[in-house]
């Protein structure tokens, strides 16, 4: 059996940012806030989508908080930009769980477009541009379950538990891949990061054992089908499971652009 080394890591990640998240709850005062807005020893961390929201309703602007939020940005733009989502947000890993379940049902096989995300993004910059209310912290299932952590509200998880069942019901992944608007901010720096996921077309198989497991697994096309070297898509979470799955170690992780690899054959001039 493949050991699954990045999955292992990936959510232990994940489970150690809900134990932060609860850490008030032992008295421990090393972080303070939510994912939004919060205090980490001390230091101002900002979510760049709250930030803008902030800013564009006319809320009290931070200076600390401005430079916080360019730390973060910088922090996830050379991490690979969703890779928040891959590895950092808890819904993320309450939405991969259920799509487990979703496999083993049979159902919610609709797949929605990739780029929903960013027209929700533009959705809730409008909103809060127009009317002053910060729509993404209101609806934010992210905050939904920060608080139900920290507080005990327990009601506002009913909206988790409808994204969850129309995630088994209707289609898959539907959250984290096509409406998050968080995730869509992060796209648009995944496009641009230096870190990706690399294909070296001569040891691929084409088992497709990578598609399988990946959660926008359209990302993986180019690589797949024109051997392009890099998963160069702004929506790829670099989650690493096409690294866990690949049974030939044709995906690496990759640092820089590369638009042809040294040693892909091209598809043009025969074979592969």
């Amino acid at each position: 059996m493949n050991f699954k080394r990045w999955t292992i890591a990936r959510h232990t990640v994940q489970l150690l940012m809900i134990a932060l998240l609860a850490s008030p709850l032992a008295g421990l005062a090393i972080f303070r806030g939510n994912l939004a807005a919060a205090e980490l020893l001390g230091l101002p961390l900002a979510d760049p989508l709250a930030f803008l929201q902030a800013t564009l309703g006319g809320l009290v602007f931070v200076v600390s908080y401005l430079l916080s939020t360019l730390a973060v940005v910088a922090f996830y733009f050379l991490l690979g930009g969703r890779t928040f989502c891959g590895w950092v947000c808890p819904v993320g890993l309450i939405t991969e769980l259920a799509d487990k379940l979703r496999k083993k049902l049979g159902t919610g096989a609709t797949v929605l477009p990739l780029n929903l995300n960013r027209w929700s993004l533009l959705l809730v910059l409008a909103v809060v541009t127009i009317t002053g209310i910060p729509l993404f912290e209101v609806v934010s299932p992210i905050g939904i379950i920060n608080r139900a952590v920290v507080f005990g509200s327990l009601l506002p998880l009913l909206l988790v538990a409808a994204i969850l069942l129309t995630e088994l019901l209707v289609a898959r992944r539907v959250w984290c891949r096509s409406l998050c608007p968080l995730g869509g901010f992060y796209s648009l720096l995944a496009g641009a990061s230096p870190l990706r996921i690399g294909f070296i077309a001569e040891r691929c198989t084409h088992c497709n054992d990578c598609l399988k497991v990946c959660p926008v697994e359209e990302v993986l096309q180019p690589s797949l089908e024109l051997n392009q070297p890099q998963v160069a898509a702004g929506d790829c979470t670099r989650c690493m499971a096409c690294l866990d799955a690949c049974p030939s170690k044709a995906l690496t992780i990759s640092v820089g652009y590369h638009s042809r690899s040294k040693d892909t054959t091209d598809p043009h001039k025969g074979g592969r």
